[in-house]
């Protein structure tokens, strides 16, 4: 089994989620994340607050983002989800737009969450895994591709 399935378990995969624009995307994201008590509605919002002060700094690589913002009170326990998005959608980064694939990520520490970073990174290196990834029309099957 994956290190990444330390941080992502099935129940915080959405697979194929059609969402208007890159903010209800980030919304769409967290939720399994908020029903699970592991980050509160607050961590979400400064996601959002800081995409739109920063502009779309976790959008790391063609079609993926990390969303993402500071550690928080408002985070439980480190956690990641991961969705796919039924029609991409534009976050505004340069290159990168438009978004299919993200992931939220929250981190009790400063540095907590990049070991979770690190194994999503060496994830999405391997041939093909994106498209894979695209392409899953479960959560099992995305849960499998993460391992």
């Amino acid at each position: 089994m994956g290190e990444l399935t330390k941080y992502l378990v099935k129940e915080h995969i959405l697979c194929n989620v059609e969402a208007a624009d890159w903010r209800e995307a980030i919304q769409k994201a967290a939720q399994p994340l908020v029903d699970a008590g592991k980050i509160g509605r607050t961590y979400v919002e400064h996601t959002i607050e800081k995409v739109e002060e920063m502009g779309p700094y976790f959008v790391i690589t063609q079609g993926v983002a990390l969303a993402h913002t500071r550690p928080s009170d408002d985070v439980k326990e480190q956690c990641v989800s991961l969705m796919t998005l039924a029609t991409p959608v534009k976050f505004g980064h340069k290159t990168n737009d438009p978004v299919e694939i993200v992931f939220m990520l929250a981190a009790t520490t400063d540095n907590g969450h990049i070991d979770a970073v690190m194994h999503i990174a060496q994830k999405l290196c391997e041939e093909g895994i994106r498209e894979k990834i695209k392409s899953a029309q479960t959560a099992e099957e995305l849960y499998q591709l993460m391992m």
